[in-house]
């Protein structure tokens, strides 16, 4: 076992609310009755006990943006806390979104900030979109995972005394545990724990709560962690190299659990989304790989392109007359569109063909920034039609624009971009501003900095 102040990251929970109920979740979403929103004060305390801890400091749920002061929160952490670095952006489009982050992580959060600052852990959902621009701005690590891949979850509701595991056994397993030695420790309403899952074990099961949080408690010892080590007895993650697909969305769990999923009154198990395991070397599961990434050991897929909550489901075209009441045209334009993205041509024949729009429809938008399309015979402007800036505008401010030039303004200036013509071909189209960045930001880790750059690049070759 490791102590808390050895780990890569360590967690806050501030709600296991989620999009998704999947298979053997460690959050075990879809089994608690009323999801819990940590308080603001107690996300400024867990924050605060760790300002001296040097790693990231992560944001996790459930799915952590459908927390309704999750701006608050993010802005809090990140000003507290925040990652050295920040590696700029283009705002050009993301054709596969999942390989950037994988880019960015490795680059801003590893070589850059040294594995210290805020950090994200995500589904990509509606509200990650909502939030998108200030995700990519405030934390330094990143990651996603939309589910709608091959992801594998082993097994985690399982008692080792159900399986006949002896104590001789099961205390070397229990001590080389996956969850305690790859992942973190973690902070949740109730207090702070040695294991993540110990933390969502004790919420679920309405437990004593963990240690108090004050600056420190993250240097306990293993021969520290007492009595929170009684939740490793109602845990698999140290009997399983197997798991189902999290897609299914149905938990394996052993008897003994069972019973107290009955006795919580788990909406999960009301459905009949749970299996029940009888014995060790029952359990048919697809093999997992030995490594850190074992649930998704693919990178590429953890985004799939079907993600309608990220990627554009269409585009509505709006055609306000130019000579009359433009504000109030606008205004009736974006209130009918069927899409979240708009586009404004700049003259009415200039309208998007079939294969540009295909083309828009594999590549993620930033939804804060105005796009200018400059093609012949398609040229105008795309933007999303809940963009900050016509937030702020508002209803009357839009309405009191008398030009199209008027309502452009809207944007500031590093909101725009220029679209590219090969926008869709480009693997990361940040990636030599990154560099630039980088050489110029970090003399000091230069060699490390080029060892990073030539992965990154012989990854797209």
């Amino acid at each position: 076992m490791r102590s808390p102040s050895e780990m890569r990251i360590i967690e806050i929970d501030i709600t296991n609310a989620c999009i998704h109920q999947c298979s053997n979740c460690t959050r075990f979403c879809g089994h608690h009755k009323t999801p819990y929103f940590m308080e603001w004060e107690m996300f400024k305390k867990s924050v605060d006990s760790l300002l001296e801890y040097g790693r990231c400091i992560g944001m996790m749920g459930g799915e952590p943006t459908l927390h309704p002061q999750f701006e608050r929160f993010a802005r809090y952490l990140a000003e507290v806390y925040p990652g050295q670095h920040h590696v700029p952006s283009s705002n050009q489009p993301l054709p596969v979104f999942s390989n950037y982050i994988r880019d960015k992580n490795y680059l801003q959060h590893e070589c850059l900030n040294r594995h210290k600052g805020p950090g994200l852990m995500s589904a990509t959902s509606k509200r990650y979109f909502q939030h998108f621009d200030l995700i990519q701005k405030l934390f330094s690590y990143q990651s996603i995972n939309d589910h709608n891949n091959p992801s594998l979850h082993q097994p985690v509701l399982v008692s080792r005394k159900d399986l006949g595991i002896p104590d001789e056994k099961w205390f070397p397993m229990r001590d080389n545990c996956f969850f305690q030695n790859q992942w973190s420790a973690s902070i949740t309403p109730k207090g702070a724990f040695f294991c993540e899952v110990a933390g969502s074990l004790d919420m679920l099961f309405n437990g004593p709560g963990g240690w108090k949080v004050e600056p420190g408690w993250w240097k306990r010892t293993p021969d520290e962690f007492g009595d929170q080590l009684q939740w490793c007895e109602l845990c698999g993650g140290a009997l399983f190299q197997q798991g189902r697909l999290a897609s299914e969305e149905i938990d394996d769990v052993s008897p003994s659990l069972l019973k107290k999923l009955e006795e919580v009154g788990s909406p999960k198990l009301r459905r009949g989304a749970v299996s029940v395991l009888q014995n060790l070397t029952g359990y048919d599961g697809q093999e997992m790989p030995n490594t850190r990434r074992r649930y998704l050991s693919d990178f590429t897929k953890r985004v799939s392109a079907c993600n309608q909550a990220i990627y554009p489901d269409g585009i509505s075209t709006i055609l306000p007359a130019l000579d009359c009441a433009f504000g109030a045209q606008m205004n009736q334009a974006l209130a009918q569109a069927e899409t979240g993205w708009v586009y404004l041509p700049e003259a009415p024949e200039s309208h998007l063909g079939e294969q540009m729009v295909e083309r828009l429809k594999q590549v993620v938008l930033n939804p804060e920034v105005l796009y200018r399309i400059d093609k012949e015979g398609e040229s105008g402007w795309l933007f999303h039609r809940r963009a900050k800036a016509l937030r702020q505008a508002g209803f009357d401010g839009i309405a009191h624009c008398v030009s199209r030039e008027a309502f452009l303004a809207f944007w500031p200036e590093e909101q725009g971009c220029v679209l590219a013509s090969a926008f869709d071909q480009f693997q990361n189209p940040d990636l030599e501003v990154w560099a630039a960045y980088a050489q110029s930001a970090a003399a000091e880790h230069q060699d490390e900095i080029e060892r990073c750059l030539k992965k990154i690049r012989s990854d797209y070759q």
